[in-house]
């Protein structure tokens, strides 16, 4: 988040920018995903009430009180100092130039003010109310910047009563806020708060917006914190900006039970279940963040490939391969899922996990297809070796390592071997076995295997059909698997 934004004014109807994003990758199992995005738009604020509001119960007094102080956020009125009374000529033309206003005639309503400011014998009150006034139709404008001014220079004249003056404070908080002056902004707010009776939840949800900007988490904490506790009900937003805090602050515990909130006040936002899952998961909580995914997926909240993995990796770390099969079907089935190498590498070890072997074939000879390595075609021979299946083991095998590393070509090898030992082609079974001999890693089981193969060739010679085909209890075929690696 940026500290030190350009200080170039805003319109308070534009919506700024998005913020830094965040990402989490706290544990080896999830794919990293967005885990907060503090936007921007948490700092739009509603731009200072227009001058319709402020001054027609009160000019028939020749007394104005702006809305916007009487609206700022402070139950209990400061004591009020006494003040001059406006000069009813200057009262009279602001009521003219409200009625411009109130038709969106700003120039109008600016012209009635401007001649205002020209009259002789003004008093301090008179500028302070002419100021202040120009300042909200500047406002109304859409020139923030240029409004601010005008009421800096309200309050400079000194002449405004407690109450006006708090209110005009906390107006000009709110502008340097939205014009990203945070330095200023916190100065307002802070002289504010020192003299409010009983501040709204409003105004501590500002001073955390404020303090947020300056990178100030620790201290933007317990504004935030109030903000929630003295709302009649939370606000997304508000909760949001708690949840960065939060999240900043590494105070993971606390931003899953804001997470919660969130949900139930946006149960349809898809983001905050998803980061309330990866936060449950960081936290140890597998079982937790797996219903949270499951139930967004009920809820038809998961719509993105990468929201569909992490569920189904997450019901595979929890040892529930049959939701984890379950969830990257439906993905795929949907369009939602990418049929690629590693979604069908995951879907494969589901199945394999979930004992049904058979159906995990499939899948591993398309990751095998897809994929740049030998990972898929490798695990889809060993599942063929254990099956008895050697024709179709050598094949997947002959595969793999044509997508091998160098560091892989010994265990190929060796269980090519066995492959071409269990089909009865001893020649190519014993080619296999050397080339797998001279790996280290590969050696023994290779020598052994070659022994074994001896011994068949042997009883081949002497005519023996019943002891050469097939695995007599003599062959080392799980010292071999053991050997290559295999993840089985």
């Amino acid at each position: 988040m940026n500290a030190h934004p350009d200080n170039s004014s805003q319109n308070p109807t534009q919506k700024p920018g998005t913020g830094t994003g965040f990402r989490a990758d706290k544990n080896l199992y999830l794919s990293p995903i967005s885990l907060w995005r503090l936007p921007r738009s948490v700092l739009r604020m509603l731009a200072p009430a227009i001058p319709a509001l402020l001054c027609l119960a009160m000019l028939s007094t020749a007394t104005m009180v702006s809305a916007t102080e009487s609206a700022a956020p402070s139950a209990v009125a400061p004591e009020k100092k006494v003040t001059a009374a406006i000069n009813p000529t200057v009262a009279e033309r602001l009521l003219l130039a409200n009625g411009y206003l109130e038709k969106d005639r700003f120039d109008d309503a600016l012209s009635v003010v401007d001649e205002l400011a020209e009259m002789r014998k003004l008093r301090p009150v008179d500028h302070a109310q002419i100021h202040r006034f120009r300042g909200y139709i500047l406002i109304a404008k859409g020139n923030t910047e240029a409004g601010g001014k005008e009421f800096e220079a309200a309050l400079a004249e000194n002449s405004l009563d407690e109450g006006a003056t708090q209110g005009m404070i906390y107006s000009l908080a709110q502008i340097y806020t939205q014009a990203a002056k945070y330095d200023r902004a916190k100065e307002l707010i802070d002289r504010w708060f020192a003299t409010a009776g009983d501040p709204k939840p409003e105004a501590f949800f500002l001073k955390a917006m404020i303090l947020v900007q300056q990178e100030d988490f620790r201290a933007a904490l317990e504004p935030a914190q109030i903000a929630i506790a003295k709302a009649p009900q939370p606000r997304e937003s508000w909760l949001q900006l708690l949840a960065a805090v939060q999240f900043q602050l590494q105070d993971y515990a606390s931003l899953a039970a804001t997470l919660k909130q969130l949900i139930a006040v946006a149960p349809g936002t898809k983001r905050y279940w998803v980061q309330l899952a990866t936060i449950e998961n960081s936290l140890g909580k597998d079982e937790s963040a797996l219903a949270t995914l499951g139930v967004a997926q009920v809820g038809g909240l998961l719509s993105d490939d990468k929201e569909y993995r992490q569920h189904a990796r997450l019901a595979f770390v929890r040892e529930q391969p049959q939701l984890c099969a379950s969830t990257l079907e439906e993905g795929m089935a949907a369009g939602i899922v990418k049929r690629d190498a590693e979604s069908y590498q995951l879907l494969a070890n589901c199945y394999i996990a979930a004992r049904e072997t058979d159906r995990a074939l499939e899948p591993l000879a398309r990751a095998g297809e897809l994929a740049s390595n030998a990972t898929g075609y490798l695990l889809l021979g060993q599942l063929q070796l254990q099956k008895d299946r050697f024709d179709a083991a050598r094949d997947a095998l002959e595969r793999a390592r044509a997508k091998s590393d160098p560091a892989q070509r010994g265990s190929i090898e060796l269980l090519i071997g066995i492959a071409q030992l269990g089909s009865d082609r001893f020649d190519d079974a014993e080619r296999a076995f050397r080339v797998a001999q001279a790996d280290e890693k590969t050696r023994p089981a290779a020598e052994s295997y070659l022994k074994h193969l001896e011994q068949k060739r042997a009883l081949r010679a002497l005519g023996d059909p019943a002891m050469v085909g097939g695995d007599d209890p003599g062959s080392p075929v799980s010292s071999a698997t053991a050997a290559s690696g295999s993840p089985l």
